[in-house]
């Protein structure tokens, strides 16, 4: 067998190595999924691998940059050797492109994974917008990708890490300075079955939901309006309001505006 050294490492080489060889990335963007590598292990039975693995140069080894299915799928058929094309990459041009690949074909993303890459990026001198325009994506969405690992709970971090909070519901809440409050509005949320577009809503001109208690004074039940939302509603203490229920709902008609809902 040729030693490291011997072998042709030109750019964009075709080489034909061991398994053994193959080092899986160790940004791991999306999970495997066993369908996929069923129905490359059914395809390369009956034709081959028409598609070589991807790799880079990592030090005495080669990173897989594109193939990881195609690479699982080799494993369990027990075969030795595989063809791989071999591209010229450092690390962060590897993430990236790797990145992009799977945005451009709409498959999963890690949204941690990626916003820990970004991360990586940005202390190493990348700026917001390059990186935007290496992956396809405004400067908005990396900023929001990046969000999640600097204002998100470590509570709602494990959720999203689960797939129990989605990445748009977590880039919305991360948005709340308070992180009980984030905890807090996310069960809220799951429990209404809210739409992305709905809390944004609900966020854009108001404090963020917020519980409050009814108290019973004389026989009549009062409930205490946080500051905040009578800033954002256009309701002064003393003003008179129009009251009526709709379902569950409570709503206060301040008669001037259009009517502003409460959850009991």
């Amino acid at each position: 067998m040729q030693s490291f050294q011997q072998r042709d490492l030109s750019t964009d080489s075709i080489l034909f190595l061991g398994l053994a060889e193959l080092a899986e990335s160790s940004w791991v963007l999306r999970p495997l999924r066993e369908e996929s590598v069923l129905e490359l292990m059914r395809s390369i039975q009956n034709s081959g691998l028409l598609q070589p693995i991807v790799v880079r140069r990592a030090g005495k080894s080669y990173e897989v940059v594109f193939g990881s299915h195609r690479l699982e799928a080799c494993k369990r058929l027990g075969m030795k050797r595989v063809h791989v094309l071999l591209k010229d990459m450092n690390e962060e041009e590897a993430f990236l492109a790797r990145v992009s690949e799977n945005l451009i074909r709409n498959s999963y993303v890690d949204p941690l994974e990626e916003a820990k890459g970004y991360k990586m990026l940005v202390a190493r001198g990348w700026t917001i917008n390059a990186i935007g325009q290496k992956v396809g994506k405004s400067d908005s969405y990396v900023c929001d990708r990046l969000s999640l690992l600097d204002h998100l709970s470590q509570k709602l971090l494990v959720k999203l890490a689960s797939g129990e909070l989605t990445p748009s519901h977590a880039e919305v809440l991360s948005r709340i300075r308070d992180q009980s409050k984030q905890e807090e509005v996310a069960d809220w949320v799951k429990r209404r079955r809210l739409s992305v577009r709905s809390l944004e809503a609900i966020l854009r001109h108001a404090p963020p939901p917020t519980r409050v208690k009814l108290q019973d004074i004389r026989n009549e039940c009062y409930v205490k309006i946080p500051s905040g939302f009578l800033q954002a509603t256009g309701l002064e203490s003393g003003q008179t309001v129009m009251i009526y229920a709709r379902g569950n709902k409570l709503i206060l008609d301040n008669l001037d505006e259009s009517p502003n809902e409460v959850q009991p």
